[in-house]
């Protein structure tokens, strides 16, 4: 099993795919990879498009057998609508965990509406993914502390710091139990020392496949072969740990 744990259905697939995930599951199966986190893409660049968009994750992962594991997001420029979106998108929807990219969505972690959003996340026993690495809202350490204060909420690093906050994402990893990092985006040598300084338990693997139609897992998988993983290693991290993260 591979778990490609940071992917989008974004605007160039649903212009040109609509709601159809054949051709977005043969490329999965072109790399061997047997399941996906989905995360929105819309939602995430116009939060007038957030419910829409949120239905739209929803329905491509119904008609995948379980392979597309739906995450939704909210604005919370508007606390009660996002609460309300949040409670449908858990309870009706069954969404799987939640998605933020305060960089594009213009909020900030320590926005109190982010505690509510935790606590229900925690309540629900659903992750919340975030974008890191970019400045000013979008820091490893700023998540870390949201991981301390809702310590029973698992809080995913999406990119592990990116190029430049990758070392800041390792202090993340190892100052709290419940914040995990997804090996998606940062350089060799970056992705050599979150392997050798984060939690092996808590570290996942992504692609950020979907953004636009470049094979993005072709070579994030590539990345990940440079590092000679051990057998251990690579269980660990593209089956078991988001298998358990996930409950798949």
């Amino acid at each position: 099993m591979i778990v490609d744990c940071h992917t989008h259905w974004g605007a160039e697939w649903q212009e040109r795919d609509g709601l159809e995930p054949t051709r977005w599951l043969k490329e999965f199966d072109r790399h061997g990879v047997t399941h996906a986190i989905v995360l929105p893409h819309l939602g995430l660049i116009d939060a007038g498009n957030i419910p829409s968009d949120n239905d739209a994750v929803a329905t491509v992962c119904a008609k995948s057998k379980g392979r597309m594991l739906p995450f939704c997001t909210v604005n919370i420029w508007q606390p009660e609508t996002a609460l309300s979106e949040l409670s449908r998108s858990l309870v009706q929807v069954n969404f799987r965990g939640i998605k933020f990219h305060p960089w594009l969505q213009g909020c900030s972690v320590s926005d109190p509406i982010m505690d509510q959003v935790a606590d229900v996340a925690g309540t629900a026993g659903v992750p919340v993914f975030f974008h890191d690495g970019t400045p000013p809202f979008s820091l490893p350490s700023q998540m870390a502390l949201l991981a301390k204060r809702h310590p029973k909420t698992q809080i995913v690093l999406g990119h592990t710091g990116l190029f430049e906050h990758w070392r800041e994402s390792i202090a993340a990893i190892q100052s709290a139990p419940n914040v995990w990092g997804c090996m998606c985006s940062p350089h060799l040598a970056a992705l050599k020392a979150i392997l050798q300084g984060g939690d092996l338990s808590r570290l996942i693997w992504g692609s950020d496949q979907g953004w636009t139609f470049n094979d993005f897992i072709d070579y994030r998988l590539s990345l990940m072969d440079c590092l000679g993983l051990t057998d251990q290693q690579h269980q660990a991290i593209f089956s078991e740990n988001p298998r358990r993260l996930l409950g798949i």
